[in-house]
C-alpha cells in the first residue's frame, strides 16, 4: 500500500508549484499589459480642462464613424460625466456631430431639445426628474449645447433625444433591443453623425458572455465598423447610486487581478487605451473591469473581451460621486 504522507507531500509541493506558476504568469501578463498601456495610450487632460486639444487623435480613431457609443461604468462619476462632456465638445466642434441620444426616456429628453435648440424653458426645472442625471456635470453639458446653439443656423445646431421609454422597463430582455431600433430609425431619418450616451453594459458591442443580445450587439449589425464604442472605467473611489435611503454616495474598489488594476498600474492618470493597434497583450483576453449598476449591488465586476467589445477604454484610476444638483442656481 502507498505511503500516505508521502503521497500528500508531493500532492502540496506539485499543488504549491502550479500556484507558483500561475502567479508568474499573472503577474508578466499585468507587466506586459501595463507596460503596453504606457507606450500606446493616449494621455488625457484633467476633466476640468478648457481646452480639448488632448483629443486630437479621435479625428483618426473616429475617421469612419455613423454611431459613437459613450459609456460609463456608473450612472453616477463625476470625471465620467465631465470627460464625456469634453469629448462631445470635441465632436461637435471639429468633426461635426449633430446628434446626442441619452439612455433615458424621450419624454424627459424632448422638453431639453427645446431648451438647447431655441432656449426654451428653465434648464434646472426641465432636469429635476432625471435622478441619477440630474447633476452639475450634465447641467453644464446642456449649457454648452444651448451656447453654441445660439451661434449656428438651424441646420447646424445640435439637438438631443432619449432613446429609452418607460414601456420597456416591463420587458428588461427586449429594452436593449428596442432602444438599438429607435437609435437605428432616428441615424436612418436624420443621417447625421450620432452620439449616444449609456451605461457600458448597454453599448458594448458583444455579447457573448450575456444572457441576451445587449443594445451594442444590435447596433453592431446595423452599422458594422461605422460603430465605434468607448467604454468608460475605474479601479476605485466613490459613487452616486439609488437604495432605499435614496441617492447615496457609496465607496468601492474593484477586485483584485481585473482589468482595471492592471490599467491602474499605468503611469498616468487618465488615459484613453485604443484596441486597435496590434498586437497587444489583451487581445482574446476575457477579464473584468468596474460596472456599478445604478441600484447598489454586490456584485460591482463586467467580464469584457478588449476590441471585441469596446474598440477603446478611457480609463481614469480614482474616481468620485457626481454632484446631484440642489438649491438655486
Amino acid at each position: 500500500m502507498p505511503d500516505q504522507p508521502k503521497i500528500m507531500l508531493i500532492i502540496r509541493s506539485v499543488t504549491i508549484c502550479v500556484l507558483l506558476l500561475v502567479s508568474i504568469v499573472t503577474g508578466y501578463s499585468q507587466d506586459a499589459g501595463t507596460k503596453w498601456i504606457n507606450e500606446n495610450a493616449y494621455v488625457i487632460e484633467a476633466d476640468t480642462a478648457v481646452s480639448t486639444a488632448d483629443l486630437h487623435f479621435l479625428t483618426a480613431e473616429l475617421k469612419n464613424n455613423i454611431v459613437f457609443g459613450l459609456g460609463e461604468a456608473s450612472h453616477g462619476t463625476k470625471e465620467f460625466f465631465n470627460q464625456k462632456r469634453r469629448i462631445i465638445e470635441y465632436l461637435v466642434f471639429n468633426l461635426g456631430y449633430k446628434r446626442l441620444g441619452f439612455e433615458f426616456s424621450e419624454s424627459y429628453i424632448r422638453p431639453l431639445n427645446q431648451y438647447v435648440m431655441n432656449g426654451t424653458g428653465d434648464l434646472k426645472t426641465l432636469m429635476k426628474d432625471m435622478v441619477l442625471y440630474n447633476t452639475e456635470e450634465i447641467y453644464h453639458l446642456f449649457q454648452f449645447i444651448k451656447l453654441y446653439n445660439s451661434k449656428q443656423p438651424p441646420s447646424e445646431k445640435v439637438s438631443v433625444f432619449g432613446f429609452d421609454r418607460e414601456e420597456y422597463a416591463s420587458d428588461p430582455f427586449q429594452r436593449d433591443k428596442f432602444m438599438a431600433e429607435n437609435i437605428i430609425a432616428e441615424q436612418s431619418s436624420l443621417k447625421r453623425r450620432t452620439i449616444i450616451w449609456a451605461h457600458n453594459v448597454h453599448i458594448a458591442k458583444d455579447t457573448t458572455m450575456a444572457q441576451f443580445k445587449g443594445m451594442g450587439y444590435h447596433l453592431k449589425q446595423k452599422f458594422g465598423e461605422g460603430f465605434y464604442v468607448l467604454g468608460f472605467d475605474t479601479f476605485k473611489g466613490s459613487v452616486t447610486v439609488i437604495t432605499e435611503d435614496g441617492l447615496v454616495k457609496q465607496d468601492f474598489e474593484t477586485e483584485k487581478g481585473s482589468f482595471s488594476e492592471v490599467f491602474a498600474k499605468a503611469d498616468h492618470y487618465t488615459v484613453f487605451i485604443p484596441f486597435n493597434i496590434k498586437p497587444n497583450p489583451f487581445s482574446g483576453v476575457t477579464n473584468k473591469i468596474t460596472n456599478i449598476y445604478a441600484n447598489w449591488t454586490a456584485d460591482r465586476a463586467l467580464p469584457i473581451i478588449p476590441g471585441v467589445d469596446f474598440d477603446a477604454i478611457l480609463f481614469i484610476k480614482t474616481t468620485t460621486a457626481s454632484e446631484i444638483m440642489g438649491g438655486d442656481k
